[in-house]
């Protein structure tokens, strides 16, 4: 709700003093006789005042009133302390020798008296102090506005990074897939093809009884043997020192012992790319987190959805929660919200029974 203070701007601080001085002046032309020239002044400061608010006039139009003002005063003797708007501008624009015609009126007509100078001088403070205030409340604005955009930047060059991270991800993961293929090609693939030739070889020399062909078979054998061992070497490289897959999630879920945990997989988790995996574990870890600092549950059910377009997780507990205000929005979330919207995913959650964490990521299709 909106203090009642937020409505007071220096705007309309400074269009309150200008209704607040021709009103006075207005007054003053009544207990003068209402004559033809007070009318014409009134309507040009009102007009000017006008423009003023709905326009960003340059300082040097308060010499325009002050010249209209000093021209009435022969003929609408009040239109002296009309002058008091003129200095309520100069200083509002921190330009204080834009009232020096002002100045010069009084020393011309020393009889001027001292109700005017006090009318003077009170317009020229409040000018003042208005105009420091709107100068304070449009540092503070731009300060506010540099901050947002610099949020704002911030959030995309995080957006940016994320995006980054998983096409790297995605670069190594079709790098590795590639080098293998290569080992498999060169080592693997020329070995099994000279075996294959050996043995050929060795049929035609044994169906003529040539004793060279228990060496061909002898080559053979080796030739397979070799084609093994590179088969093994290049399955053991291509193992990761951790696993990834379902047994991570099974893993992070088995050192979860505040409550019992219930575990549901629908789907082929082999089609979950290599990608998505450093997604889920944090979104589990993050859950399960949330629900031993915020909650008292008697069960947390998982859930693993695998479509073939998105998979779901979806994680749950019927904890009575402790501060519901508080739960999603911390930093964990936050940045495990950016990480899902990079890769196209969202992540949700609802708190109106226990507490429910959504994941949900797009699966690409390969041909």
């Amino acid at each position: 709700m909106m203090n009642k203070w937020e409505i007071w701007t220096p705007e309309m601080a400074m269009t309150i003093w200008r209704i607040f001085g021709l009103l006075l002046l207005s007054f003053l032309w009544l207990l003068g006789g209402g004559n033809e020239g007070g009318v014409i002044l009134l309507l040009f400061l009102a007009i000017m005042a006008l423009a003023r608010w709905r326009f960003t006039l340059p300082g040097w139009t308060v010499l325009i009133e002050q010249t209209v003002c000093l021209m009435m005063t022969p003929i609408f003797p009040f239109a002296a302390y009309a002058l008091a708007l003129p200095i309520f501008e100069s200083m509002l624009k921190r330009q204080p020798w834009f009232a020096l015609p002002t100045f010069i009126f009084i020393v011309i007509y020393p009889e001027t008296t001292i109700q005017i100078v006090v009318v003077f001088i009170q317009a020229g403070l409040s000018g003042a102090i208005l105009g420091g205030w709107y100068q304070d409340t449009n540092r503070y604005q731009k300060e506010s506005d540099q901050q947002r955009r610099n949020h704002y930047e911030l959030e995309n060059l995080k957006e940016e990074l994320l995006i980054a991270n998983v096409q790297g991800t995605r670069l190594a993961e079709l790098t590795e897939r590639n080098r293998i293929a290569q080992q498999l090609h060169d080592d693997v693939g020329h070995e099994l093809t000279a075996s294959v030739l050996a043995l050929q070889a060795f049929e035609e020399l044994w169906k003529v009884n040539d004793p060279d062909a228990e060496e061909m078979f002898i080559q053979a054998q080796r030739r397979l043997s070799k084609s093994a061992v590179y088969l093994r070497e290049t399955v053991h490289n291509m193992k990761p020192v951790k696993e990834l897959g379902i047994e991570g999630l099974y893993e992070i879920s088995d050192e979860f012992n505040l409550c019992p945990v219930k575990f549901n997989i629908y789907g082929d988790t082999g089609r979950v790319p290599v990608h998505l995996w450093s997604i889920l574990y944090p979104t589990l870890k993050e859950a399960l987190t949330n629900v031993i600092r915020h909650a008292q549950p008697t069960l947390v059910e998982i859930s693993l959805d695998i479509s073939p377009h998105i998979l779901r997780l979806s994680i749950s507990n019927d904890g009575v929660t402790k501060d519901k205000r508080g739960r999603g929005t911390g930093v964990g979330l936050r940045n495990l919200r950016h990480r899902a919207k990079a890769v196209g995913g969202s992540i949700s959650f609802d708190t109106s029974d226990g507490f429910l964490l959504i994941c949900v990521l797009p699966i690409e299709l390969t041909g």
